[in-house]
């Protein structure tokens, strides 16, 4: 019996090599027609080669899904005196997408990142308390398809779906899956705009390479199905329901974008209750809105519960939230300026409110610039 990862193998390297064909035949019959031409009119000497037709070819279906540079200062304690983290940090994240087929009805996306942990996407410039620390790798790696407007199958390394939801209740964004998915998208009608069915293996918190974890393909401790729903058209709720390691979870998320009041425009709850092994219960909450001014200013706050037990089996963490937002009763204040186009400086701080272990104070400048556009406008 051919096991998941050979069989994903297979089909990549089968669509990729089809591609490949397409594109010399594709070079050659635009040679041929230039062949042609010149035998029957005069006509300036064609000087493009078969593999640069090959290479445009390859690169008008290459698509920087995103494509960011962020670097921060973040300060961390987790106590008086006891002070965890005093860095300027970087992190590089890159979402690229091949279309195999012309319409991306079979596609191939990957992302390449910085950080070494589930939870971690940042790395050291050497400039405070840690030493430095370069790392990237390509944390997933997946195979799509489309069947019709309305299914989708993904298979490979694939990401988290979070419905309307956020990291701070659910998987870290920079975390990883490997596994398969069912995906149903639909628009203007009375069912849920979303349903999808995903299978597979979360672990490995500590090996951030697709191609380390990708034998996880033939194992499954992980099921989730979701549906989401749009409220209008600035509303949004999702439900799920997850099974991990067989501690089974309920979550929903609702999302309401501007709101009718003058001083709250964005408002988003969260709620995850885990059901078995320790009935366990945390919520998520946010609000914000955009400052009066010229430039864009956006400000607003959190509070996040999420007890230590929600992710834990016995002495092991089986799961990691968002690492701003870790276990433990949480707020804290956001602020962006966007003072040119893909360019953001934005602020963020977190206070513990209880006795949890963990980060007490943490505190973050961050300066990011999204490169997608440009990168692009490059390979068109």
């Amino acid at each position: 019996m051919i096991r998941p990862i050979r069989t994903l193998s297979f089909l990549i390297l089968l669509t990729i090599n089809a591609t490949l064909s397409l594109a010399q035949s594709a070079a050659s019959q635009a040679q041929s027609g230039n062949a042609a031409g010149t035998l029957q009119t005069p006509a300036s000497p064609d000087v493009s080669t078969p593999g640069q037709n090959s290479l445009d070819f390859v690169l008008q279906r290459i698509q920087f899904a995103s494509a960011d540079a962020i670097t921060h200062f973040r300060y961390m304690d987790s106590g008086p005196g006891t002070v965890t983290a005093r860095d300027e940090y970087y992190k590089i994240s890159t979402r690229v997408q091949i279309n195999l087929a012309g319409d991306g009805s079979t596609y191939v996306q990957a992302r390449g990142e910085s950080g070494r942990a589930f939870n971690a996407s940042y790395d050291y410039t050497g400039m405070g308390l840690h030493e430095r620390y370069w790392s990237y790798n390509l944390k997933s790696l997946y195979l799509g398809q489309k069947f019709g407007k309305h299914v989708e199958a993904q298979a490979g390394g694939i990401d988290f779906d979070r419905g309307a939801g956020s990291e701070a209740t659910y998987a870290d964004n920079d975390g990883w899956l490997e596994g398969y998915r069912l995906l149903y998208t639909a628009a203007g009608h009375k069912m849920p705009e979303k349903i999808s069915v995903t299978v597979g293996y979360v672990g490995d918190f500590l090996q951030p390479n697709f191609f380390a974890r990708a034998s996880r393909l033939g194992e499954e401790n992980y099921i989730q199905v979701l549906a989401q729903k749009k409220l209008g058209e600035t509303r949004d709720f999702s439900a799920e329901y997850t099974s991990l390691q067989g501690i089974r979870y309920a979550r929903q998320a609702f999302r309401w974008q501007k709101l009718p009041t003058p001083v709250v425009q964005d408002f988003s709850v969260e709620a995850i209750t885990r059901a078995s092994d320790n009935p366990t219960f945390g919520w998520y909450s946010s609000l914000g809105r955009s400052l009066p001014g010229k430039l864009p200013v956006r400000a607003g706050m959190f509070y996040s519960d999420m007890p230590k037990a929600m992710f834990r089996k016995g002495e092991s963490q089986i799961f990691w939230n968002g690492d701003r937002y870790v276990p433990g009763k949480r707020i804290g204040p956001a602020l962006s300026v966007t003072p040119l186009k893909n360019f953001e400086v934005s602020l963020w701080g977190g206070k513990r409110l209880d006795e949890t272990p963990g980060t007490r104070y943490r505190g973050e400048i961050a300066v990011r610039y999204q490169l997608a556009s440009l990168l692009n406008r490059a390979v068109r």
